[in-house]
């Protein structure tokens, strides 16, 4: 909360006040402070993944270092990896899909361009929830109303017919929607998705589709939103979960060509352009994605379901079954606390930190996210505390096995 007295010493702008961030880096703030007081920290709160990145990655970043590739990029990023982007899409959709339909930004950043370049102060974006931070952080910097359309925990959080002739009917200027979803790790069906693009185009509305986690479905057939041909459609994704690369903030999106040549202008605008060398290394990825991706998707999947199932093994909490990502988003209202109290207590008292549903939204309060993407070792030792405190909290055993 602001003060009045520090709205006075600091006359900041409209903008500037409605800056909100993202929650768990704030818990990351306090976790480090205790792991500088000497605590262990088992960290759940970050996707953050602790998998080693293909080795070509490193290989040809710093080749490009060592050879001097440390220059401006353009600002669209280099035409190496756009057609390398296109390509990939291409093979998967059987669609024709030209570099100059991709843009490189980093996938954060793109979220806040998509409705800084589609959307007026003012405007109506709608978001189904659970959504990712970072949607309500940037509408709300963007001055956006937002509408939420909540999903519904009883059926795995799946989009369905009636949640889109929802999300229409609120007349927004724009719609995001996120599958494989974080943190809910669920995917969603063609037959729905394809119906959301064609609502969106009868109605004029803009449609962002974060497709970040596709790469990680783990059995339920993925279907991507690049398969669809419509102007006011942008597909976005990143290298950073899939690849485990999250500190080279690269990412993509697809969009018609006029619409990307705007993208590629906000990034001149505001960042400049990407470096040469990680977007270099981000090529050499792309050679060895597949076979990388089959590697860390069986390792999430298991990690990911042995956490669900001892997390569901307790009365105190429950969780969705996880069909994509490493996320489990847990419900704790058998506790008696909301999703703040718990991560503060589960944080200075088990030294486990996680993620506050409200993060995800209003009516996310009885939940909290955790990240199964860290050391297996670290995400058994924390999850095993989450559901020994929700146990002592609610007054409930976990069942046997």
């Amino acid at each position: 909360m602001v003060t009045t007295e520090r709205m006075t010493m600091f006359p900041f702008s409209t903008r500037a006040e409605r800056l909100i961030g993202q929650e768990m880096f704030k818990v990351m703030d306090r976790a480090q402070a205790l792991e500088r007081e000497g605590r262990t920290i088992y960290h759940l709160e970050l996707g953050n993944p602790r998998i080693a990145p293909p080795r070509e990655i490193i290989d040809a970043t710093m080749e490009a270092i060592r050879a001097g590739q440390l220059g401006y990029a353009p600002m669209a990023g280099i035409r190496e990896l756009r057609d390398a982007v296109g390509d990939r899409i291409a093979r998967r959709t059987g669609r024709r899909i030209d570099g100059g339909s991709v843009v490189i930004s980093p996938a954060n950043l793109l979220i806040s361009q998509f409705l800084d370049l589609t959307c007026n102060s003012g405007d109506r974006v709608v978001l189904f929830t659970p959504a990712f931070p970072s949607y309500w952080a940037a509408a709300a910097h963007s001055g956006l109303t937002v509408t939420a359309i909540p999903l519904s925990q009883e059926n795995g959080f799946h989009l369905d017919e009636a949640r889109i002739e929802a999300a229409v009917a609120a007349c927004p200027k724009a719609i995001i929607v996120n599958s494989a979803n974080n943190p809910t790790g669920a995917v969603y069906t063609q037959s729905m998705l394809r119906l959301l693009v064609r609502r969106c185009e009868d109605a004029g509305i803009w449609l962002l589709s974060d497709e970040t986690y596709a790469d990680l479905s783990f059995g339920r057939t993925f279907f991507s939103l690049a398969s669809c041909e419509s102007p006011q459609l942008v597909v976005m994704s990143s290298f950073s979960k899939v690849l485990s690369i999250p500190g080279y903030r690269v990412g993509y999106a697809l969009a018609h060509p006029a619409v990307a040549e705007k993208f590629a202008l906000s990034t001149s605008t505001l960042i400049s352009c990407l470096p040469i060398f990680s977007q270099l290394g981000c090529v050499a990825g792309l050679s060895v994605f597949d076979q990388y991706a089959e590697r860390v998707r069986a390792q999430y999947r298991r990690v990911t379901s042995l956490c669900a199932e001892w997390i569901n093994r307790s009365s105190a909490v429950r969780c969705a079954t996880p069909e994509s990502g490493f996320y489990l988003f847990i419900d704790i209202r058998a506790t008696g606390l909301d999703d703040v109290a718990f991560c503060k207590r589960l944080l200075e008292e088990r030294h486990t930190a996680v993620t506050p549903g409200r993060s995800f939204g209003v009516g996310c309060d009885s939940h909290v996210r955790i990240a199964t993407c860290g050391s297996e070792d670290d995400v058994m030792e924390g999850t095993r505390r989450i559901v020994e405190l929700a146990g002592e909290l609610g007054g409930y055993r976990v069942k046997a096995a």
